[in-house]
């Protein structure tokens, strides 16, 4: 650049000397040409690129922004006829259908739990309630229960019902059909004392299977993912605010311990059961004989 500084100040005197017109004509417009190539670099950049201007891949193949579901879970809260919370879940969830396609061929959908889902279920002081997070064609919905003596409380069942036709299933068999998915009754999750606020960051799985198909083989079935968890249950409390919490490894060893306890009882009743009747057989042959006697 500063040699065609240079050439264009002494290109006059350099005509004079009688330096060739057409070369001198040449490297004028070379460096014409390098100043405007010069002048573009430095009023063009190339535009910052940050995560929030990119796209996530969904599973499934759909993309979506990535603003568009925050690392931070979602808080669903359900109040009582006197204004005070009786349930509350803060959750990031994920919803992950599998289902038979018009080719025959089985495929997967997904869909999360938005943050707006509207909140609704059945809050008395009982010991059932339930949870219902309707959104678009969706609709979740938790069974909460206590054991009998009321001392835990539990999810007896979630269930998810929606149309075939839902947006994310356009693909699906069997086109308007209401499907109803559901862990099944007594399905004892998350066992928690009452008082208590189940915690688990760690990623819990639920399966959800399609109630009596007609087809077995076009049987929809879906998988929940709960992250980052907490849930409370029989609440009441007008503050709102969790009870101390009862972490999923709390549960998880109680539900250990359990187990014996119930298989103890089981075989207890079992053996109950074989000694009363081996007695009353007894008592029948005793006095078979002693008619056979008799006579």
């Amino acid at each position: 650049m500063l040699l065609c500084e240079a050439f264009k100040n002494s290109s006059i005197r350099n005509a004079s000397m009688g330096f060739p017109m057409k070369l001198l004509c040449l490297l004028l417009v070379v460096c014409s040409v390098q100043s405007l190539q010069l002048d573009s670099q430095a009023s063009t950049r190339k535009p910052r690129v940050t995560k929030y201007s990119k796209t996530t891949a969904m599973p499934g193949g759909s993309t979506e922004p990535a603003t568009e579901r925050s690392l931070m879970t979602a808080t669903y809260r359900l109040y009582g006829s006197g204004g005070e919370t009786c349930i509350l879940l803060t959750v990031d969830a994920l919803l992950d259908i599998s289902y038979v396609t018009k080719l025959n061929e089985r495929a997967d959908a997904n869909t999360f739990v938005p943050n707006n889902a509207n909140v609704a279920g059945l809050c008395k002081e009982s010991d059932l309630e339930t949870l219902v997070l309707s959104f678009k064609e969706f609709a979740l919905e938790w069974t909460f229960a206590k054991t009998p003596g009321g001392e835990r409380w539990y999810v007896d069942s979630i269930r998810l019902t929606y149309n075939s036709s839902a947006r994310i299933l356009e693909h699906a068999a069997k086109q308007g059909r209401r499907v109803t998915l559901t862990t099944g009754p007594r399905a004892l999750l998350f066992p928690t004392p009452v008082g208590k606020s189940y915690a688990c960051p760690d990623e819990t799985v639920v399966d959800i299977l399609e109630e009596e198909p007609s087809n077995p083989t076009l049987a929809h079935r879906a998988k929940l993912y709960l992250r980052q968890m907490r849930l409370q249950p029989f609440m009441f409390k007008r503050d709102g605010v969790f009870g101390p919490p009862w972490h999923c490894s709390d549960s998880n060893r109680a539900r250990s311990e359990t187990a014996p306890v119930a298989v103890g009882a089981a075989l207890a009743i079992a053996t109950a059961i074989t000694l009363v009747g081996y007695a009353i057989w007894r008592y029948l042959k005793v006095k078979k004989v002693q008619y056979d006697t008799m006579e």
